[in-house]
């Protein structure tokens, strides 16, 4: 899978960090880092994903909420602003997260990668879920308009 991932330039060691990660895990970690604006970085990141470059994404901030807000408005994104394991896991299953955004003032390196990972294994169940993510589609549809 590839993994689009950005971050502020404070926190370019941690994104090096958890790129070299998911290279290990057997992903290709793809870095969107070309410009000094983390928001124009992850006008990158949702264009790759939508033009489906990329398969899921990570933005690695101070605090997660900047990235979380810019993302979260994008048509075709599913962001979750996460900050333990459990919930990297179970926003992918029930609601088919695309992109994770971390603080690193929230968590160390450390639980980053293993929130990471929880993300990267984790799959989409669909069912009842589906309902839920069908109700948000057609939500930001009638707002589009």
């Amino acid at each position: 899978m590839k993994i689009g991932i950005v971050s502020d330039t404070k926190n370019n060691a941690v994104k090096k960090e958890v790129m070299a990660f998911v290279k290990k895990m057997g992903h290709t970690p793809v870095d969107f880092n070309k410009k000094k604006d983390i928001l124009a970085n992850c006008q990158e990141l949702v264009d790759a994903y939508n033009a489906k470059k990329i398969q899921r994404g990570l933005a690695i901030d101070d605090w997660g909420i900047a990235t979380f807000m810019f993302l979260s408005k994008h048509k075709g994104i599913v962001v979750a602003e996460i900050n333990d394991e459990h919930s990297a896991r179970m926003t992918t299953e029930h609601n088919n997260s695309s992109i994770l955004t971390f603080g690193t003032c929230i968590s160390t390196t450390h639980q980053i990668k293993n929130m990471v990972e929880k993300f990267l294994k984790a799959k989409y169940e669909g069912g009842r879920h589906k309902v839920r993510i069908d109700m948000m589609d057609t939500l930001l549809c009638k707002e589009a308009k």
